[in-house]
């Protein structure tokens, strides 16, 4: 007789099978294997005539309805085989909320009485065999944390979403992580149309010295102040192009920075002071879920890509698990980071004691250590067989791990001051004195202040050569990529490394936000849905409330708090009224870029209102984007589109942000967890976590 183990996927079912060996059979359950009814003609029949029967949950007692899909049956009934077979059934679904589930769901329908659970962090021979010495029973505050999960986004999604096609479109969907995201991403472009650019000037010098460095002039003499006083810059300004509060600087005018340009060129500067210090630059944290997907947009890498190529590092026992927010290593692989680092660079590329790096994030759940190589012995990236993007990434992680590791990198930094009459000048750079982890990874402030300044002293003097005069303005504030977004909820506390991919995913496959070149962009419909979300339900749309819900979950999932509490609080008593109490306008507007231009809610698509004249607004405009003329011509009929951007495929996750079209089909057959009385009348029932 042999053991049978399942897991997710049939790659990380081939890779464990072939360390476990002879005796063990590894079959994969495909992910989910069971879930909420999707629509109401999947219910039970004893279910299927329920007032609730479209949620699949009842919103009273938060009991859920769960249903094998038809595309899961014939996975289902192959375990079901296999388990009959077996000895012993082992569960082995990833470490966290959902995998836990997944193991709690397969034990409910194999009808296993003592169901034991594997757990690995790396699929290594030697954690294999650890795991097996390990083996653990269910977690049910874990599965409980995940039901929570499941059922109160089902409620948000079910019924906020019919909102939205009742005042803006039919297809549109809310959820509850999805739609703080969105909220980011309107705020941010809603800054980038309010936004008014602020002028100012940048003159700077060639110094004569050899060899030459550039100055800038930061500080001018003048009657009204002959102390000085500074020269305005970008940071001095607000978003609305003024001064901020308290800025003492002078804005120069055109005449008078002509004259200035003019009036120092060919003239001599005196050093008035040379200033040396040194500075340093720590090595990076080794990765988690969220600062991974940050790297791999630099290699161009979209979330999901990144996602996805991690998943098969993972499964193919390159890289530790890759849905983590602990930064932190164990003591295993912190010894290896540094043995690694000694045998690249020598005994002295590592401080005499291991780094240890903790998350600053306090919603953090910290259940797993950092993303790093996988093993006791760590395979340096040109000893794999991997290829292409996957090496790629596999580097990344590796390089960031034993970097980690090693001293910080040691810079002498350097600033000179010089004066020229009314003048200030000032130049400032550094020099790499200790390399440091930088011998391994490059330091990402590299290009900072870089200039090698010559050794002068006070009082000596050189001739100056202008560069060039630069007419300046402030920027509006940068729009969010995939990856400063999944940082941004990060540090918000919206959502968890688990889904930060598919959020992304489901707001471009929505089309409430589009990719223009990295950049996320909001769409009409976007910025029309967050405008609606934020009027009538704003703590869908709050930062603070979305953060609280999950600490809420990591509170139900450590114990603190039952499942029913937790529901009870933030749907009974939250949620479930302000939706109750929303009205069922809809949205208008205001683009503050263009002003009487207004953006409406209607049903057959976003308009555009604008001197009194009404037409259907062009999908393929982004708004922040529009201007006057082509505001104009797309009212005259004018306009004409460019090539459509790429929207993102539809995630393929669990997804309650939008109640499904109807359409007749089969009624489903699977049992439910607690309805299935002839398995309750063959086995002891198992704890039930709701």
């Amino acid at each position: 007789m042999s053991t049978l183990v399942i897991v997710e996927s049939p790659a990380k079912a081939k890779k464990i099978a072939s360390y476990l060996g002879a005796g063990y059979t590894v079959q994969a359950s495909l992910g989910h294997v069971r879930d909420l009814p999707s629509r109401k003609e999947d219910m039970p029949e004893r279910y299927r005539h329920e007032p609730w029967a479209n949620l699949g949950v009842n919103p009273a007692t938060f009991h859920p309805i769960y249903v094998v899909p038809e595309s899961k049956e014939r996975t289902v009934s192959g375990l079901r085989a296999l388990a009959a077979k077996a000895s012993r059934v082992i569960l082995a679904s990833d470490d966290d909320r959902e995998g836990e589930s997944i193991s709690w769901h397969l034990a409910q329908l194999l009808e296993l009485k003592n169901p034991q659970r594997m757990v690995f962090h790396e699929i290594t021979k030697e954690a294999l065999q650890d795991a097996l010495k390990n083996l653990r029973p269910l977690d049910l505050n874990l599965v409980a944390a995940q039901e929570a999960r499941r059922v109160i986004d089902r409620l948000v999604g079910y019924q906020v979403s019919p909102l939205l096609w009742n005042t803006i479109g039919k297809g549109l969907s809310a959820g509850r992580v999805q739609s703080a995201a969105l909220m980011l991403l309107a705020q941010r472009e809603s800054s980038r149309m309010r936004f008014k650019p602020a002028a100012y000037w940048l003159i700077r010098a060639e110094v004569g010295s050899k060899p030459s460095f550039l100055a800038t002039v930061t500080q001018l003499k003048t009657k009204e102040r002959p102390d000085g006083q500074p020269l305005a810059k970008a940071s001095d300004f607000t978003q609305d192009g003024v001064l901020k509060d308290g800025a003492d600087v002078l804005i120069m005018t055109d005449a008078q920075a002509n004259t200035l340009h003019a009036y120092l060129n060919g003239k001599t500067a005196t050093v008035l002071r040379v200033e040396q210090s040194e500075t340093r630059s720590r090595p990076q944290p080794p990765f988690i879920t969220s600062t991974l997907q940050q790297a791999g947009g630099r290699l161009k890498f979209s979330a999901k890509q990144v996602m996805d190529l991690a998943q098969k590092l993972y499964e193919g026992g390159y890289i530790t698990y890759m849905r983590t927010d602990s930064p932190s290593l164990s003591d295993e692989a912190l010894q290896e980071a540094r043995k690694e680092a000694v045998r690249l660079f020598g005994a002295a590329a590592v401080p005499a004691q291991p780094r240890q790096y903790a998350t600053r994030n306090q919603n953090a759940q910290e259940a797993h250590e950092a993303i790093r190589p996988a093993g006791k012995a760590w395979r340096p990236p040109d000893t794999t067989d991997l290829k292409g993007d996957e090496l790629a990434l596999y580097t990344l992680v590796y390089q960031r791990t034993v970097a980690s590791q090693m001293h910080d990198a040691v810079y002498d930094k350097t600033v000179i001051l010089l004066s020229c009459g009314a003048a200030t000048l000032s130049a400032q750079g550094r020099v790499l004195k200790s390399a440091g982890y930088t011998q391994l990874l490059a330091d990402e402030d590299e290009e900072k202040d870089n200039q090698r300044l010559p050794a002068l002293q006070a009082g000596q003097t050189y001739p100056l050569k202008m560069r060039p005069l630069e007419g300046k303005k402030t920027s509006a504030p940068s729009r969010y990529t995939e990856a400063t977004l999944v940082q941004a909820m990060e540090k918000a506390g919206i959502g968890r490394p688990s889904t930060y991919a598919s959020t992304l995913a489901t707001l471009q496959s929505r089309d409430y936000a589009r990719l223009e070149g990295r950049a996320l962009a909001v769409t009409a419909t976007g910025l029309l849905v967050a405008a609606y979300l934020a009027r009538q339900l704003p703590q869908v749309m709050a930062q603070g409330f979305t953060a609280e819900m999950e600490a809420g979950l990591d509170a139900v999932a450590s114990g603190a708090l039952s499942r029913l509490e937790y529901l009870n609080r933030f749907w009974t008593q939250g949620l479930h009224s302000v939706i109750q109490q929303a009205q069922r306008d809809a949205p208008r507007l205001s683009l503050p870029h263009l002003e009487g231009t207004v953006l409406q809610a209607h049903r057959d698509g976003a308009q555009l209102l604008r001197q009194g004249q009404r037409t259907v607004f062009p999908a393929q405009v982004i708004p922040a984007d529009l201007t006057a003329a082509i505001a104009d011509q797309i009212l005259a009929g004018t306009w004409t589109a460019g090539k459509p951007a790429r929207r993102a495929s539809k995630p393929n996750v669990q997804d309650d942000s939008q109640p499904p079209k109807r359409k007749p089909r089969a009624a489903a057959t699977s049992k439910t967890p607690k309805t299935a009385a002839k398995a309750a009348t063959r086995r002891k029932k198992q704890p039930d976590p709701v």
